[in-house]
């Protein structure tokens, strides 16, 4: 195989059509990621209806992850084969149909199962195999591709609890969530219809699927298992504050619309820091930009617990949010860059599922160890050890490419 077949899955020419593909991947990921908020936002109409504990009602969340990470690897891997249209129309269905249900309910393991469908059978849908389409229509500037569609996540968990906050005050969590539900079903199913298939590779479709070239110029058995494992300790640090942060501010005797506004903050800083972090990968490369954004985030996470005072909350929760939603962002594209076209679907997904795993670690110990102790100080504390565990793991990967590589190659700096 020559060398422009053998590259030929990093040589194809973008198409104007493909930031058609990135406004309908960031729209539909920004409605899914702000479903996956809404625990925060009903931990307190749970706790005053229904008289459950924080650590109960946060493995409604923990639930979610577990279906996410169950799903994404089963999705993201049939969307290499189907694509991620179909895909993406079931999974609408099935998030939008479980919310309206949702609010039907009273019984605590309903709601953990309908949790659970939302994460397994509808944002698991949505997330890989969409940021895997992106990926297959993108080539020199995947990075900003990935950066504006994992922005759009980040204003939804921005935007969603502060609508939903506004519309429980206005009537009911029930009400409120049947009528998300109902609207997510309206706004994303024609939206999906204008997906397509990325455009015809360099390389034949068969020497795509048979080779095994990725940017990286390492076995995407041993980076992609890595990756993956430094994910559970990246998302355990950012589980916390994303789950945690609206109680921890009620707890300050913060009104909830405030406590909420904290979680706003922190979701819009991160629509900025995506941008900027997916343009920094595309310079520097995707590993040492997600080690950047790890390490933003594990030294800001513990300082939430060490202050009462809403306008260094309110810094904190912009700092912080500035960092973790850079994670995200290198993260997905280190799993692109580190794996063959052909499992595009599957590396994305592989990352992903270990992320979701370490995010439902968090949110659980985080109400766990509250309930344990009465206050956030040890719940903080374990997300910011997790922080640096991670940015462990990473810096060992990093030293290992260097010995397997004798550095990175300009084409991890600079793709296509």
């Amino acid at each position: 195989m020559n060398d422009r077949t053998a590259n030929g899955a990093e040589q194809f020419e973008e198409q104007p059509y493909g930031w058609v593909i990135i406004a309908v991947a960031t729209l539909v990921l920004a409605l899914a990621f702000g479903t996956n908020i809404t625990v925060p936002v009903l931990v307190k109409p749970f706790e005053q209806e229904f008289g459950w504990s924080r650590a109960a009602i946060s493995l409604a969340y923990t639930a979610l992850t577990i279906g996410a990470a169950a799903g994404g690897l089963f999705w993201g891997s049939l969307s290499d084969k189907i694509g991620a249209k179909h895909i993406a129309m079931f999974g609408v269905v099935m998030l939008s149909g479980s919310l309206m249900l949702l609010g039907r309910q009273d019984q605590l393991w309903a709601i953990y199962v309908l949790y659970f469908v939302i994460g397994g059978f509808g944002f698991a849908c949505l997330f890989a195999p969409l940021l895997a389409l992106v990926g297959l229509w993108f080539n020199r500037r995947k990075g900003l591709a990935f950066g504006i569609v994992t922005a759009g996540g980040a204003i939804g968990q921005g935007v969603a609890p502060v609508i939903l906050q506004m519309m429980i005050s206005a009537s009911d969590w029930r009400d409120a969530i049947t009528y998300m539900g109902a609207g997510y079903f309206v706004v994303m199913i024609p939206l999906l219809l204008l997906l397509r298939p990325p455009p015809v590779l360099e390389a034949s479709a068969a020497e795509v699927s048979r080779s095994d070239t990725n940017l990286w110029g390492l076995p995407h058995r041993i980076s992609i298992p890595w990756l993956a494992f430094a994910g559970i300790f990246c998302c355990i640090c950012m589980a916390v504050p994303i789950v945690h942060l609206v109680p921890l501010g009620i707890g300050l005797n913060l009104s909830p619309e405030t406590a909420v506004s904290l979680l706003a903050t922190l979701m819009i800083s991160g629509f900025f820091g995506r941008l900027f972090f997916g343009s920094l990968a595309d310079r520097i490369g995707a590993l040492y930009t997600y080690i950047s954004a790890s390490f933003l985030q594990t030294v800001m996470v513990f300082w939430f617990t060490q202050t009462q005072s809403l306008d260094v909350l309110y810094v904190l929760s912009a700092v912080f949010g500035f960092g973790f939603a850079g994670v995200m962002t290198s993260l997905l594209i280190c799993a692109r860059e580190a794996a063959p076209l052909r499992i595009t679907g599957f590396a994305t997904a592989l990352v992903a599922t270990t992320g979701w795993i370490g995010m439902g670690i968090g949110s659980y110990q985080g109400g766990y160890l509250y309930d344990l102790t009465g206050d956030y100080t040890w719940s903080y504390g374990i997300a910011a050890i997790s922080g640096f565990i991670n940015l462990a793991i990473v810096l060992c990967l990093i030293w290992y490419r260097r010995m397997r590589t004798g550095g990175f190659n300009s084409i991890a700096l600079q793709p296509g």
